[in-house]
């Protein structure tokens, strides 16, 4: 299954819709700088857009420095930068939003990465465990914020792989472009991210395991905590704007 899927319309004109999709899977890391994006007419069908809508979403990219396209033989498009948010630019949306708004996003993703888990304990084959432990050591290994950003991303959008659904496939590229930049900030050893990777572990044993139960609840208690870390992250923010040193 390709990690690229039709989204639901969302009132954007449809190359502007596919144009974000695809910054969004930059920017999340799950394209990454120097990789080679498939055919035009492959990318198409994966999208669910006809080749002119794409064609006019990858000339939007390439104004802006992300994506370079070679014609010919042997041509093609290609990630040739990063939309990674900045720290800076992360805390001021962080800041921004408010408590009601995070808390529906962290309950969107609950409901998305709670089915994601259960239905890939039930489905998941030994390729799929094998690339979800992968991914899981991937995040354990981070030592940047961007490697947190973009190894979480991917674990979470493995689990939709896993679960053999696009439509989740495509809900989680959309959440993970919302959620990973507010969720980690510097410093990169923070914490947390030892009880994210121990959380990721525990949730590919249970998949590994078939038990669709003990995968749905871990992967619960796994996003209450990010809402509850975004939620305490923005209010620390709000204070100190409010009090400034």
């Amino acid at each position: 299954m390709g990690l690229l899927a039709p989204s639901e319309p969302d009132g954007r004109a449809l190359a502007e819709q596919v144009t974000h999709q695809l910054e969004t899977a930059i920017t999340i890391g799950l394209l990454n700088d120097g990789e080679r994006l498939p055919s035009e007419a492959e990318l198409a069908t994966q999208l669910g857009v006809s080749t002119i809508t794409l064609r006019q979403a990858l000339a939007s990219l390439r104004s802006r420095g992300l994506i370079a396209t070679r014609r010919g033989r042997g041509g093609g498009s290609i990630v040739c930068g990063t939309a990674a948010v900045p720290v800076e630019e992360a805390r001021r949306r962080l800041r921004e939003r408010s408590t009601e708004e995070l808390r529906d996003l962290g309950d969107f993703c609950s409901a998305v990465t709670t089915a994601s888990a259960r239905l890939a304990a039930l489905r998941a084959d030994d390729e799929d465990v094998q690339r979800l432990r992968g991914l899981s050591e991937e995040f354990r290994l981070a030592d940047s914020v961007d490697a947190l950003r973009r190894n979480d991303s991917r674990f979470h959008i493995g689990l939709g792989v896993a679960a053999q659904s696009r439509r989740l496939v495509a809900s989680t590229v959309q959440i993970q472009g919302e959620l990973t930049p507010l969720l980690w900030m510097p410093p990169a050893d923070d914490p947390r991210a030892v009880a994210a990777a121990r959380e990721h572990a525990e949730i590919v044993d249970a998949i590994a395991a078939g038990d669709a139960a003990r995968a749905h609840a871990l992967a619960v208690t796994h996003c209450e905590r990010d809402t509850e870390t975004v939620i305490d992250g923005h209010l620390e923010l709000v204070l100190a704007a409010r009090n400034p040193a």
